[in-house]
């Protein structure tokens, strides 16, 4: 009987042993370098297409600098804007963990800039100010769906968008 119960105490213990390792493998295939893009439509009628390279560290932070393009596809809207993409740079930092199958990404800060006349002007009349994303902080949990050498595949748990990744 004692046994049996010792047994049965010692199963958690094993599956969080295996986890934990599981953990490890996971963030040590993530180190690195990772060209990333994601096509987003946040509200019907835009279109958010986000290029960026983040390069994972093995202390468990995580640096990002890239592109976002914005694009209307409402007829009035490209009309106003003379048929131009609103463009923008941004970059940031934060930290990662890793737990069986997910990904949680924490941006400690972010900054955007406009990249585009238009998007400059917008900016400038205070109709898209990016100041107001400047220093931006959020949490983002993601599913793993694929994670090999050199390519990653991630779900954001809550948004339902993928983002794709590769290694030159």
């Amino acid at each position: 009987m004692i046994k049996k119960t010792l047994c049965l105490l010692a199963l958690p213990l094993l599956f969080a042993q295996h986890s934990l390792a599981e953990d490890n493998t996971t963030a040590k295939m993530l180190i690195g370098e990772w060209h990333c893009a994601q096509n987003l439509t946040p509200e019907k009628g835009i279109n958010l297409a986000v290029d960026y390279v983040q390069l994972f560290t093995a202390q468990r932070n995580f640096t990002l600098d890239g592109t976002m393009k914005m694009e209307f596809t409402v007829k009035e809207m490209n009309q106003m804007l003379g048929g131009d993409s609103l463009n923008y740079l941004f970059e940031g930092s934060g930290s990662w963990s890793v737990k069986p199958g997910y990904l949680t990404i924490k941006t400690e800060n972010a900054t955007m800039k406009p990249n585009s006349p238009i998007a400059e002007q917008l900016h400038k009349a205070g109709i898209l100010d990016v100041n107001k994303l400047r220093d931006m902080q959020s949490e983002d949990d993601f599913i793993i769906n694929k994670l090999t050498q050199n390519s990653l595949q991630l779900t954001h748990t809550k948004e339902k968008f993928t983002t794709q990744c590769s290694r030159n």
